[in-house]
């Protein structure tokens, strides 16, 4: 979906002017540093006061101390390892104020889980904010249809429904997707202006859909809980005629972080309720985000390694935002892949293997100095494998790697294929 209208400014800058307190025209990362860091000294206090693991981890240091960006990126990090087995710790209030506590299993491959408690207060800041996050794609009298994690209290699909019923809109959560011919049938039942949902299910979703010739239209969806290759959105928008978001977020944060704007120019940060940096960045700009909840109460974190590698940009957004803003994510550091001369995530080969437009999902399998990569697709569906294969082949032209590309159908019934982020699979 094109328009040669003028793009519209983020309603993200809009909502940070009026926490600020000042006028639209007014707002500069200058002047949301300034607010960043008297909220940054107020947490410091809170955490040393009320937290048994900050009041040890910030000894000898005093908000007092920090008067710049500087002063307060010396300050240490933390990281989950530092959360499991001991998150009361963390934890700042008493357990009778604790209204959510969300499970989650951590970054790492075993097997563990971390628990994120939230005060009622910290629910409703988060809430206060989705209908801000959300106008830039609906309005009132929409139907959204969530097709993410849903049915539970804290779920995704619940956070997103709550945070909608300030915009009047019609929200149904339909849970992540299991069976791929179910979930047509209902997009097609309920015709939602917006969808959100997780990448590689929309694509797979979008594929079954143009195959059985089930024509559908939408005005947006909304792409979350993994990583988005911009090869993904292209599908989207030339399938469905539609405009894609990019969002970003995580449960300590208690969902909602940051969301692009019609330009498509990077992700606009929820920077007056958390601060974002990025870590001893490379010479090319990426390196882990930290995130720093400023206002939580329950389980506040302070410069907290969320495991994810992307980019800062400080250009100017093409709707007109001054704001920092995160230009690209590239994927969790778990799913990288240290080659002798440079590291691969899955998202960049995500982006060379969904141009083959019959391609609905992938495996990657690394095999000592080989890449085998799986393209699965629909019945009678056939990729382009030596399109695929010289396409992946450029991004280790200086690598040293053997590429394999093989193609299989894909039972899309299977729940353990459809369910979860994407990783590698490791085999030495």
């Amino acid at each position: 979906m094109t328009s040669c209208k003028t793009i519209a400014r983020s309603p993200v800058d809009l909502w940070t002017a009026q926490r600020l307190q000042i006028a639209p025209e007014e707002l500069s990362q200058e002047r949301l540093i300034e607010y960043q860091l008297a909220a940054a000294r107020n947490l410091i206090t809170y955490l040393k006061e009320n937290s048994r693991f900050y009041e040890a981890h910030l000894k000898g240091m005093e908000a007092c101390d920090i008067r710049s960006m500087q002063d307060f990126q010396a300050l240490p990090t933390t990281s989950e390892t530092d959360l499991i087995g001991q998150e009361w710790k963390f934890q700042c209030v008493h357990p009778d104020r604790v209204r959510r506590v969300v499970t989650v299993p951590t970054t790492g491959t075993h097997g563990q889980q971390k628990r994120i408690s939230f005060t009622e207060n910290d629910l409703r800041l988060a809430m206060a904010f989705a209908p801000t996050g959300f106008s830039v794609m609906c309005e009132p009298g929409d139907k959204v249809l969530v097709m993410m994690s849903g049915g539970r209290p804290g779920s995704i699909g619940d956070n997103v429904a709550r945070g909608l019923e300030p915009m009047q809109v019609q929200a149904s959560v339909y849970g992540e997707i299991r069976d791929l011919e179910d979930a047509a049938t209902q997009v097609c039942r309920i015709q939602p202006d917006v969808l959100v949902g997780v990448p590689q299910q929309m694509a797979a979703l979008a594929g079954y859909m143009k195959k059985n010739g089930m024509h559908f239209q939408t005005k947006s969806v909304l792409l979350s809980a993994d990583d988005v290759p911009e090869a993904i959105c292209q599908r989207l928008r030339r399938n469905w005629n539609c405009h894609t978001f990019r969002h970003y977020g995580m449960t300590e944060l208690c969902m909602f972080g940051a969301v692009e704007c019609l330009g498509a120019d990077g992700y606009h940060m929820r920077a007056c309720d958390h601060l974002f940096e990025i870590d001893r960045p490379d010479a090319n700009g990426y390196g882990e985000i930290l995130v720093t909840t400023l206002h939580h109460e329950a389980m506040p974190l302070l410069r907290y390694r969320t495991g994810d590698i992307g980019r800062m940009t400080t250009s100017s957004c093409a709707c007109g935002s001054p704001l920092q803003r995160i230009e690209t994510i590239r994927g969790r550091k778990t799913n990288a892949i240290s080659l002798p001369k440079g590291e691969l995530f899955l998202r960049d080969i995500a982006e060379a293997v969904y141009q083959d437009p019959a391609v609905v999902d992938f495996d990657c399998m690394m095999e000592k100095e080989v890449l085998r990569i799986i393209l699965y697709t629909l019945p009678d569906e056939r990729t382009k494998e030596t399109a695929v294969s010289q396409a992946v082949q450029k991004l280790f032209s200086d690598k040293g790697m053997e590429i394999s590309c093989v193609s299989a159908t894909r039972d899309y019934q299977c729940k353990e294929h459809m369910i979860g982020k994407k990783k590698w699979l490791i085999r030495q």
